[in-house]
Formats: C-alpha cells, sequence, structure tokens
C-alpha cells in the first residue's frame, strides 16, 4: 500500500485524468477529481453546478481578506478555501490522488506528498483532442481555441491563487511529457513514488 499523496496538474488534452486513474488504481488507493466539487457543495450547501462555474474563475480580491471580511467574500474565494479544507482532510486520512485544484499548492507542507505536472506540445494535445470524448470542439479552429481557453483559465486560477507559476516544473518534483504515453508516464509516476518512499525509509 502507498503511503504517499500523489498531485497532480496538467495542461488540457494530455490524458492527465486518465494518468491518474491508472495511477490510483496501481496503488489501490481513491482519486479525487469531480468528488471535490461534489464534497464542496455537501459542505457549502451550494450546487455543483455554481461550485465547478466558480473554479473557472478567479477574483482580485486578497484571500487575507478571510480574516477580516468573513463570508463576504466572492464565491470563487469561498469555494478555493472550502475545497482546499477538504483536500488537507482527505490527506489526513491518508494516501490518495489529488486532480488539479492547486493541490500541490494545499498540500505544500506535507513532506509525503509527491507533486506531479502533466505537459505536451501544443500540436499533440490538438490531435490527442479530436479522440477525447470530453472535447466538444469539432472543428480544427474550436479544437485549438478550447485548448487555449481551458489552459488560460486552469493557469489564470493557479497562478492567483498560489502566487506561483503553473506548469513551472521548480513547483513541482516531477513534470512528464504525456507524448510518451500514458503507460510510460504512469510507470514514471509509479517509480518517483516507490523511489519518494524508498529515501523516506
Amino acid at each position: 500500500m502507498a503511503k504517499t499523496i500523489i498531485t497532480v496538474g496538467r495542461e488540457y488534452c494530455t490524458g492527465g485524468r486518465y494518468i491518474a486513474e491508472d495511477v490510483a488504481k496501481a496503488l489501490g488507493i481513491k482519486l479525487y477529481d469531480k468528488e471535490l466539487i461534489t464534497m464542496a457543495a455537501k459542505h457549502s450547501g451550494l450546487s455543483e453546478e455554481a461550485i465547478a462555474a466558480s473554479e473557472k474563475k478567479h477574483t482580485h480580491s486578497l484571500l487575507y481578506n478571510l480574516y477580516t471580511v468573513g463570508n463576504d467574500l466572492p464565491l470563487s474565494d469561498q469555494v478555493f478555501i472550502l475545497q482546499s479544507r477538504i483536500i488537507k482532510d482527505l490527506a489526513e486520512k491518508g494516501p490518495c490522488v489529488i486532480l488539479g485544484r492547486c493541490g500541490d499548492y494545499v498540500l505544500r507542507e506535507r513532506k509525503d506528498v509527491l507533486r506531479v505536472f502533466i505537459y505536451a506540445p501544443v500540436e499533440w494535445r490538438r490531435e490527442y483532442a479530436k479522440t477525447n470524448p470530453l472535447v466538444q470542439a469539432t472543428t480544427e479552429k474550436g479544437i485549438r481555441e478550447e485548448i487555449d481557453k481551458t489552459d488560460r483559465q486552469r493557469s489564470a486560477y493557479y497562478n492567483y491563487y498560489t502566487q506561483n507559476r503553473w506548469g513551472d516544473a521548480h513547483n513541482y518534483d516531477l513534470a512528464i511529457n504525456a507524448e510518451l504515453g500514458k503507460e510510460a508516464c504512469v510507470e514514471m509516476i509509479l517509480a518517483a513514488v516507490a523511489a519518494k518512499e524508498k529515501a523516506e525509509g
């Protein structure tokens, strides 16, 4: 049984979710992605749709307002704080895989976290998009725009809430090119988990 918590950030159309699923399955641990939206909805009384929508936006308020303004925070900030608490609680319960949602930053104080980022050349991602059922666009132009828009949203969200740079290798333990293939990516993450756990004894 793994002892490590794995956080996975990824560019859009790299197959990052499928890689994360296979890693979780291989280690016999849970993967949390959309489940975090459901949990946040239960804790807050907000709808899952409202929470999902808030994840795609960020505000220009400062998080330290939490300590002075209370519940007057914009929805996106409230959701980020709530999901951060949920992620920390899940990490306390044991090893798991956290997909997106600034998990690497939220758990930055923990030593038992392997932080992974998955990227790929944009040309490869555009081809991958044509076979990905989650991609809504069907034209070359639409695919380009969907990839660019989603990457911009993820980058803006991460950069705003963490003050780090999304995709900067310095923020992660492992940055993997999805073009190498899903199986290779999964094997590299599993090898990194084993190496980390061996080093920590």
